[in-house]
C-alpha cells in the first residue's frame, strides 16, 4: 500500500510507470423485475490517474473472474441491511531483478470483517499468477503524480440510486473531493454529491415527525398535529405540510404549534360496521369510522365501503340485520299452451283397392319395417308383363281434443334402384290420397339407371277431421318389371302430422322452491325441478295439478316461530294447511312438542339470524317402481315415500328420501303425486305376429311385432342367428328352430324403442345343458324352477324350466349365447316379447297422514348440536303426532342430552347470587371454575391483603379497606373468563359477592 489510504471501502492505486490506474470495485446485485435476485457481480471502473478520465469498466463474477452478464438490474445488495464488501488495489509483484509488474488485488470482507475471498487479475482480466513479492507499486521519488484518487461506495442518493464518492490524495496526504459517480449510469459529475446523500438503505423523499400540538392562547390544546416533510430528488427539503393527526387532511393552525402538554396523545378511532337502508328496502353494508379526542368524546367520522373505498350513504343508517329467508317447496304443474304442433301417428296396412288404384300390384307385405323407417325390398318382378308393386298404409293419429283443428301432412322416403336393370319411363311415386282422390304425388326419377338413390316427399293441407275419418292413406308405388326387372329398397320413412287447436290433454308435474324475504314477504328466488331434483324448465303455464280423485286437495307446512314480550323470546311451532289454490285453511299453534297448545302473547319474529337449519319441509310422494311385485289385480301399485327438503339460511334445500316412517333411507326409481289415490302401472304385452327371411343373408330374421292391446302399435326386430337354421330340429323360414350352440343378437327398430318399456327374452324349455351368456347385462331375471348366475353364465337349477331375462329401456341391441354341453340335440326357436306401461286404475286411497320436519337445536354443557324432530300431522285437523329425532342426514337416530330450543334462539336465563366471606385462608377461591356463567364479582378486603388473578396480568394484591368489582355487559350474553382469589397469608379477611348465569352460555 502506499502507506496514505486508512481503512474502508476504498481503492489505491499508484506506480512509478505511465499511466498510473485506479481501479474502484463494488459488488452489486444482479435483481430481477419481480424481486428475484439472479446473481452477484463485480462492477470495476478503470481511471487514469493523470487525467481522472474513466478508461473502461469490467463487470465479473467475483468469485471466478469470469465476464458476468446482467439479465436484470445492477443495484446493492441489501441481505438483512449487511453488504459484503469488496476492496480492489493495484499492487505491484517485484521481482528478483527489481521490475515490477502492475496487477489488481480484490479482497471481499463479510459483515464482521472476516476475509471471504481474495482474486488476482491481470488488467486485460486474465488471471495472474504472482512469481516475486507483492507489495505496493512505488511512489517517484519527485511526486510526479501529486493525485491518486480514491473511491468510496455504500452511499446512496435520496431516490435509492447508490453512488461513489471520489478524492485526492496529494504527496503529502492533503485530501480533496473531486466528485461523485452514479453507479447505475456510471456518469461523473465533479463537486460534492447533493444534499440528502444518506447511507443506502435510509433513502426518504418523505418523513412525518411525530405528534405536536396547536395550543391556543388559553393553553388548550385544540388539535393534533404531524409535521410531514418532502424531500427534493437531490436530497434537499422540497416542502413542508402540517397534518391533521385524526383526519389526515391539511392542517391550518389557530394557536401555537408545539410539543404537546405530558399526557396528550393521537386519539383513537372506533370501526362499526352499519347499513345504508334505501327505500326500495335494499341494503349495503358499509364501515363507519368515528373519531374521538383525548377525552373519549366522538368528534367526527368516515365512511367506507368494505374495500377501503370511501362511501357516502343515501338511505337510512342503523345496524345490520342477518338476512332473513323463509323457503317452501310446492308441487304444481305445467300446462302446456292450448295447440299442439306435432300429433303421433301411425299407419295400418291398407291395399291398392282403397284408393282406387287397382292397375298396380300390393306388394306381398307386411309394411311394417317400411312405415318404421327401416329397410324394406321390393323384390324383382318375374315378368314378362310389366309390374309395379304398392305399400300402402292408413294414417291413424288420436286427435280427440282436436275439434276443428288443421295443419300439414308431410311425408318422405328414401328409394333406390337395386337393378339389375334400368328404369323404363315412369318408374314410380310417392302419393297421397284422401279417399280415392290424389292430394300429392312425388315421381320418382324417370329412366332411373341401377344405383340411383332419391328422396320422394309430399305434403298437403289437413284436418282433423280427415284424420279421424281414416279416409287419408299413402302409397308408395314402385316399378320393378317393365323389359327388364329390378329391384328396389325404401328407408327413413317419415311422417309429420302438425295441427293447431288441439285442446291440451296433459300436464307435467315439478316441484317449484320459493325463497322469500322474512321482512317484507317478496320472493327472492325461485328454482324448478322435476320430482328427482333435476333442474326443470317451464315450456306452458303454471298451474295448480288436479287431483286425481275429487276431493279436497291440501297440504301443511310447519314453521318455528318465537312470541317475543319484553325481549324475552318463547318458541313454538305455527302448521298452515293451504287447498291447491294457496288459500289458508287453517293455522294451528303448539309448543315445541307438537301438541300443546300455545297462545300467543307478544310479538311473533323469527327465532334467530344464525343458525345452520333455518327450515325443514316433507312432501309425500309416491313411486312407481315396476319392479314392484303386483296385486291381486295384476297392477303394480306404486309406493308412498316421503321427500325432505332441509333449508339453510340463504334457502338452499338438502334433499333426502325416506320410507313413511320418516326415518328409513329409501331410493324412488319414479316419483309421482300421490294424489287422493296411489296411481299404478299395468303391463301390455307385445307380441310376434310374423317372421320372414332376409332374402339375402340367410342368418337374418325379421320378426314383427305388435301391441296386443293396440294392433295399430307395431313395429319390427332384427333377429341375426350366428349358423343357419334346421341341424336336426326341423324349423322354416317362417318358425325357424336351431340347435344349440347358437348365438341370438336382438336389434329393435325405433318404432318399438319408442313404445316399448321392457324388452323380455325368453329361455323355453330351459334344461341344465344348456346355459345362456347375456350380453348387456339383464335389469332383471326370472325362471319358474329357479337358477343361478355362474360367472358370466346363467344356469337352471332344474330342467325343462322356463326363463325371463328382462332388459329396462330397452336397449338397441341384445345377444343371448344358448350353450349345449349335453352333446346332444339342444333344439330352440328365439322367443321374446315387450312390454309397455301404462297407467292404470288407482290402487286404493292414500292416508291423509303428512310428515314434518323441524330442525331443533340440543343446548348442553358440551356445547350445542342441531337435530331435527320428525311428526306426523293430520292433513284434516293439522294435530301432530311426534315420532322421533335424528341426526341433519334425517335417518341416524339421535338422543336430546340437554335442553331443547329453536337453533339460535336468545333464551333469558334467570341471574343467580352469591356471597361468601373467608377468613384465615389461603387457599384460593376459584369462582369461574365453580360457577361457569360467572356475571360479575366484588372483592371488599376487611383486613390482611388478597391476591387476585383474573384473565390478563399478573396476581395483584388488594390491601385491607379496599372494594373492587367485576363485571360483563349483559347484552352480549357472555361471562367472566377468569376469577380466582387467595388470601395473602392467614390475616386475610374479606367478602366475595358475585351474580351468575345457570350456564356457561350466559
Amino acid at each position: 500500500m502506499s502507506g496514505c489510504c486508512g481503512q474502508g471501502p476504498v481503492i489505491v492505486s499508484g506506480a512509478a510507470a505511465t499511466p498510473r490506474l485506479d481501479v474502484e470495485t463494488v459488488v452489486l446485485c444482479d435483481v430481477l423485475a419481480d424481486g428475484t435476485v439472479a446473481g452477484v457481480a463485480l462492477v470495476e471502473p478503470i481511471y487514469d490517474t493523470n487525467t481522472g478520465d474513466r478508461l473502461s469498466t469490467r463487470t465479473v463474477n467475483p468469485a471466478t473472474g469470469a465476464a458476468y452478464t446482467p439479465v436484470g438490474t445492477l443495484q446493492p445488495c441489501q441481505p438483512d441491511g449487511c453488504n459484503a464488501t469488496t476492496s480492489a488495489l493495484v499492487l505491484c509483484d517485484t521481482a528478483a531483478d527489481g521490475t515490477a509488474t502492475q496487477f489488481v488485488r480484490a479482497t471481499t470482507y463479510d459483515c464482521e470483517g472476516e476475509l471471504l475471498g481474495t482474486l488476482d487479475r491481470a488488467f486485460d482480466s486474465t488471471a495472474y499468477t504472482v512469481t516475486g513479492t507483492v507489495g505496493a507499486c512505488p511512489v517517484a521519488p519527485d511526486c510526479e503524480s501529486p493525485t491518486t484518487p480514491t473511491a468510496t461506495i455504500g452511499l446512496c442518493l435520496p431516490d435509492g440510486t447508490p453512488i461513489a464518492v471520489t478524492v485526492v490524495r496529494d504527496c503529502q496526504g492533503v485530501v480533496t473531493s473531486e466528485g461523485w459517480i452514479n453507479l447505475r449510469t456510471g456518469t461523473f459529475s465533479a463537486g460534492a454529491p447533493p444534499v440528502g446523500t444518506v447511507a443506502c438503505g435510509d433513502s426518504q423523499s418523505v418523513q412525518v415527525s411525530g405528534t405536536f400540538c396547536d395550543i391556543d392562547g388559553a393553553g388548550e390544546v385544540v388539535g393534533l398535529v404531524l409535521i410531514e416533510y418532502s424531500y427534493a430528488a437531490d436530497g434537499t427539503i422540497d416542502s413542508v405540510r402540517l397534518v391533521d393527526a385524526t383526519t389526515g387532511a391539511t392542517y391550518v393552525p389557530t394557536g401555537t404549534i408545539t410539543t404537546c402538554p405530558a399526557g396528550t396523545s393521537q386519539p383513537e378511532q372506533d370501526l362499526v360496521q352499519l347499513c345504508d337502508v334505501a327505500g326500495d328496502g335494499a341494503s349495503t353494508a358499509f364501515v363507519r369510522d368515528y373519531r374521538r379526542d383525548e377525552l373519549g368524546a366522538i368528534t367526527g367520522h368516515t365512511d367506507y365501503l368494505p374495500d377501503g373505498t370511501p362511501y357516502v350513504p343515501t338511505g337510512t343508517v342503523g345496524v345490520c340485520h342477518a338476512e332473513c329467508r323463509n323457503s317452501s317447496t310446492v308441487l304444481v304443474c305445467d300446462v302446456p299452451a292450448a295447440s299442439s304442433t306435432d300429433i303421433p301417428t301411425t299407419i295400418v296396412d291398407s291395399n291398392v283397392a282403397a284408393i282406387g288404384q287397382p292397375q298396380f300390384q300390393n306388394h306381398p307385405g307386411p309394411y311394417a319395417p317400411l312405415w318404421s323407417g327401416g329397410t324394406f325390398a321390393y323384390p324383382a318382378g318375374p315378368g314378362p308383363a310389366q309390374q309395379h308393386l304398392s305399400a300402402t298404409g292408413q294414417i291413424t293419429a288420436d286427435v280427440s281434443g282436436c275439434d276443428g283443428a288443421s295443419g300439414s301432412l308431410t311425408i318422405s322416403v328414401r328409394v333406390r334402384n337395386n337393378g339389375p336393370g334400368a328404369g323404363q319411363a315412369w318408374d314410380g311415386a310417392l302419393r297421397l290420397f284422401r279417399g280415392t282422390t290424389a292430394l300429392a304425388t312425388h315421381n320418382a326419377l324417370e329412366w332411373a339407371p341401377s344405383g340411383w338413390q332419391g328422396t320422394l316427399t309430399v305434403s298437403t293441407p289437413i284436418t282433423a277431421a280427415d284424420i279421424a275419418a281414416g279416409d287419408i292413406r299413402v302409397s308408395l308405388i314402385l316399378e320393378t318389371f317393365h323389359l327388364g326387372a329390378k329391384s328396389w329398397t325404401a328407408d327413413q320413412f317419415d311422417v309429420t302430422l302438425e295441427l293447431e287447436g288441439c285442446e291440451v290433454t296433459s300436464a307435467t308435474q315439478f316441484l317449484r322452491t320459493l325463497v322469500t324475504d322474512c321482512v317484507t314477504g317478496e320472493v327472492v328466488t325461485t328454482t324448478d325441478t322435476t320430482l328427482d331434483g333435476a333442474p326443470y324448465t317451464v315450456v306452458g303455464e303454471v298451474g295448480q295439478c288436479t287431483p286425481t280423485e275429487p276431493g279436497e286437495c291440501r297440504d301443511c307446512e310447519q314453521l318455528a316461530l318465537c312470541d317475543v314480550v319484553e325481549n324475552v323470546s318463547t318458541a313454538f311451532l305455527r302448521t298452515v294447511c293451504r287447498d291447491c289454490t294457496g288459500a289458508v285453511i287453517s293455522t294451528l299453534d303448539t309448543e315445541l312438542d307438537g301438541t300443546s297448545p300455545y297462545a300467543v302473547s307478544g310479538t311473533v319474529d323469527r327465532c334467530c339470524d344464525d343458525c345452520e337449519t333455518a327450515a325443514a319441509q316433507t312432501l309425500r310422494l309416491c313411486d312407481l317402481n315396476p319392479d314392484n311385485a303386483p296385486n291381486a289385480d295384476g297392477l303394480v301399485c306404486a309406493v308412498p315415500f316421503l321427500r325432505h327438503f332441509v333449508y339453510d339460511c340463504t334457502g338452499t334445500a338438502t334433499t333426502y328420501d325416506t320410507e313413511m316412517d320418516g326415518v328409513t333411507a329409501y331410493t324412488p326409481v319414479e316419483a309421482v303425486d300421490c294424489g287422493e289415490s296411489a296411481p299404478s302401472l299395468r303391463e301390455q304385452v307385445w307380441n310376434t305376429v310374423s317372421v320372414a327371411q332376409d332374402p339375402v343373408n340367410p342368418l337374418v330374421f325379421t320378426y314383427t311385432v305388435a301391441n296386443s292391446e293396440d294392433p295399430a302399435q307395431t313395429g319390427t326386430v332384427k333377429m341375426t342367428a350366428s349358423k343357419a337354421y334346421g341341424g336336426g330340429c326341423g324349423g322354416t323360414a317362417t318358425a325357424p328352430v336351431w340347435n344349440g350352440p347358437v348365438n341370438f343378437t336382438f336389434e329393435p327398430d325405433a318404432a318399438v324403442l319408442a313404445l316399448a318399456d321392457v324388452l323380455r327374452v325368453d329361455a323355453i324349455d330351459w334344461d341344465d345343458w344348456e346355459d345362456k351368456t347375456v350380453a348387456p347385462a339383464p335389469s332383471r331375471v326370472e325362471s319358474d324352477l329357479g337358477h343361478v348366475l355362474n360367472g358370466n353364465r346363467w344356469h337352471t337349477l332344474a330342467s325343462n324350466n322356463t326363463g325371463h331375462f328382462y332388459f329396462d329401456g330397452p336397449p338397441t341391441s341384445v345377444t343371448m349365447g344358448n350353450r349345449n354341453d349335453g352333446g346332444g340335440l339342444a333344439c330352440l326357436a328365439p322367443a321374446f316379447g315387450f312390454i309397455t306401461l301404462v297407467a292404470g286404475p288407482p290402487c286404493g286411497g292414500v292416508a291423509e297422514l303428512d310428515h314434518i320436519v323441524q330442525p331443533l337445536c340440543d343446548t348442553a354443557p358440551a356445547g350445542t348440536t342441531p337435530f331435527l324432530r320428525h311428526w306426523s300431522v293430520n292433513n284434516a285437523t293439522g294435530l301432530l303426532t311426534a315420532l322421533g329425532d335424528t341426526t341433519l342426514d334425517g335417518t341416524t337416530g339421535y338422543a336430546v342430552t340437554g335442553t331443547v330450543s329453536v337453533c339460535g334462539q336468545q333464551a333469558d336465563t334467570p341471574v343467580l347470587t352469591g356471597v361468601r366471606r373467608v377468613t384465615g385462608s389461603t387457599v384460593i377461591q376459584t369462582l369461574k371454575t365453580e360457577f361457569p356463567g360467572l356475571q360479575s364479582v366484588s372483592l371488599s378486603v376487611l383486613a390482611g391483603t388478597v391476591n387476585v388473578a383474573m384473565s390478563s396480568g399478573t396476581s395483584q394484591g388488594i390491601p385491607a379497606g379496599a372494594s373492587v368489582t367485576w363485571s360483563v355487559n349483559d347484552n352480549d350474553d357472555s361471562s367472566l373468563a377468569a376469577a380466582s382469589f387467595a388470601g395473602a397469608s392467614a390475616a386475610a379477611d374479606y367478602f366475595l359477592v358475585w351474580t351468575y348465569k345457570g350456564t356457561a352460555a350466559g
